[in-house]
């Protein structure tokens, strides 16, 4: 069931050169647009909301279609909290670290392994780690000696060989933090990780931590102070992951998908696939506005930094993590020099990137044979008007920034098809990789992966015991519950998943027998890369992929091919 802005139309779709009325189909076109004004961005200063007449209807039917499916997540988790209090209780609180977890092999019972510390940086969440360059001075120093003793080379080798790097998060430093009560902390990290000069693992070497007495921890400290020092990081990490997806998903796709509603016609086949990418879209924001970033809400009540400097990171980096063609997965991996000119990468694994790869050029092929079916030649494109006016559109109204722009030395078949990939890939991967059902089950659980930290940053090393640190009973469960409401399990059996992204009946018979036979290939594809995920498990040394972890996050025959949530 999809939205339909003028009309219920299911006629064949055709360009606008192409189309038997194009006066009907012009003035469609600014009935829509007229119905569809650029409001005020939601949650900081970035992507408009579409307001007006059909601005409004498209929000509300969105919300409409969401509430369903919250209803049922709402419901499952409920009962999944009466269970988990029931235990809680029994047990007479939460009195270990090891009542924080389960016995899920892998990311609740590895999380003390310095190897499941670093790979997360390379699956769970890659976009903050970068290369530092050998051209770049060094984020830090790591006290003298420090680095041989743990490498066996110095930093400066690490640094002029190509193999160091840094995740910064000493930008949170100032932003607002929540007053809501308990009281909580946090800092604003930067880590290094290295490839092993003689192993070639990924690895941690040093946590600062830009706050209190900046204290700068490495792998020769006390098993519990370097454990405290990652949980620190991770508290940076959750924030940047999830107000990251925010900007990089979210505001990017509303941003070109308003302009489209404003340039296409109905029938225009980029129109009609757009339309099924942007299932419900327009419920997210919404739904942040008035969950989870409203004040007092489920942020300021489970984290540290509070809603208002959630808007902040919003507002500070529409321009760089809202760039559209700069965040193409290659280019960007590339920018950041964790992969080279060929997509080669120095490190054992890259899980995140192997997955999205695949996926990718997937979406890539699908979208290659769709363009060239409708579009014989560039010709074609040059003389597609709406298409033309939609890049123009998305630049100077809907403010994407480092959109394709408009003309026929830059609009080529070739643009369209990396467009439309890239704009099916953050919706479904990069979404999905971030937030979704991932956090519940991997880079948000317990205790490793903290929310906040619920008593003050050491002034000096030699804690021994971290318990203090971590939400307590009544938190921990609302945080758990929390982010579970982001699992759509259901849609595993209701053609919701990446598998079915274009096997759709309605969509389908809109479109012709050359898209048609693309979707089908398109479904063989991601099926196939759904059985190797699902297929994996730990060898014989207790790794998957190279990691303490079985890492499945991208599984197509899971995740939602659309930004649900």
């Amino acid at each position: 069931m999809h939205f339909h802005c003028v009309v219920n139309d299911t006629s064949p779709a055709c360009l606008p050169q192409g189309d038997s009325d194009p006066k009907a189909r012009a003035q469609a076109v600014s009935t829509r647009k007229a119905g569809f004004i650029y409001g005020p961005s939601l949650i900081g200063q970035a992507a408009p909301f579409p307001n007006g007449t059909l601005g409004n209807a498209r929000s509300q039917y969105d919300m409409n279609v969401w509430g369903v499916d919250r209803a049922v997540i709402d419901n499952a988790v409920a009962k999944d909290v009466k269970v988990i209090q029931t235990a809680i209780s029994a047990n007479g609180g939460l009195k270990s670290l090891e009542d924080y977890t389960n016995e899920a092999p892998g990311i609740m019972t590895n999380y003390t392994q310095d190897l499941l510390f670093s790979m997360e940086r390379l699956s769970q969440n890659p976009y903050p780690l970068e290369l530092v360059k050998p051209s770049d001075s060094l984020p830090f120093q790591v006290p003298d000696g420090l680095t041989e003793k743990i490498t066996g080379v110095s930093l400066g080798t690490l640094h002029k060989g190509g193999n160091l790097f840094v995740v910064d998060h000493s930008y949170q430093t100032g932003y607002e933090k929540t007053t809501v009560a308990p009281k909580r902390y946090g800092a604003a990290a930067t880590a290094y990780f290295y490839i092993h000069p003689k192993s070639k693992d990924f690895l941690p070497l040093a946590i600062k931590t830009n706050a209190g007495s900046d204290l700068i921890y490495t792998p020769l400290d006390t098993p519990t102070d370097w454990l405290l020092a990652k949980m620190i990081f991770n508290v940076n990490y959750m924030f940047h992951s999830q107000m990251f997806h925010l900007v990089a998903t979210h505001d990017i796709s509303e941003a070109v998908h308003q302009a489209a509603l404003h340039t296409l016609g109905e029938k225009h086949p980029i129109m009609i696939i757009l339309e099924r990418l942007m299932t419900q879209a327009y419920s997210s924001r919404i739904v942040g506005e008035q969950l989870c970033f409203n004040p007092g809400g489920h942020w300021d009540q489970l984290f540290y930094v509070n809603n208002v400097g959630c808007r902040k990171f919003v507002t500070d980096n529409w321009k760089t993590h809202g760039a559209f063609q700069s965040g193409y997965l290659t280019t960007d991996l590339r920018n950041r020099g964790l992969i080279d000119e060929n997509s080669q990468f120095k490190f054992k694994s890259f899980p995140f990137f192997q997955d999205a790869l695949k996926i990718r050029n997937t979406f890539h092929d699908f979208f290659t044979s769709f363009i060239n079916s409708y579009c014989a030649s560039d010709a074609d494109v040059n003389a597609d008007f709406e298409v033309q006016n939609w890049f123009t559109e998305a630049t100077n109204a809907a403010h994407v920034y480092d959109s394709p722009a408009s003309g026929p030395l830059s609009l080529t078949k070739k643009t369209l098809v990396d467009v439309l990939t890239h704009f099916a890939f953050i919706v479904s991967v990069v979404h999905h990789g971030l937030n979704g059902r991932d956090p519940v089950g991997s880079k948000a659980t317990l205790p490793f992966h903290l929310n906040a930290l619920y008593a003050p940053l050491p002034t000096e090393k030699g804690v021994t015991d971290l318990l203090p640190f971590l939400p307590p009973p009544d938190n921990a469960v609302h945080y758990i519950g929390f982010l579970a409401t982001f699992n759509r399990p259901f849609y595993r059996t209701s053609n919701g998943t990446l598998e079915y992204a274009f096997s759709d009946d309605d969509l389908l018979q809109r479109l012709n027998d050359k898209t048609r036979g693309a979707a089908a290939t398109f479904m063989d594809g991601m099926k196939s890369i759904s059985k190797e995920i699902r297929a994996r498990g730990f060898d014989d040394n207790g790794l998957s992929l190279g990691m303490p972890f079985v890492y499945r996050t991208l599984d197509p025959g899971y995740i939602p091919y659309f930004s649900a949530v």
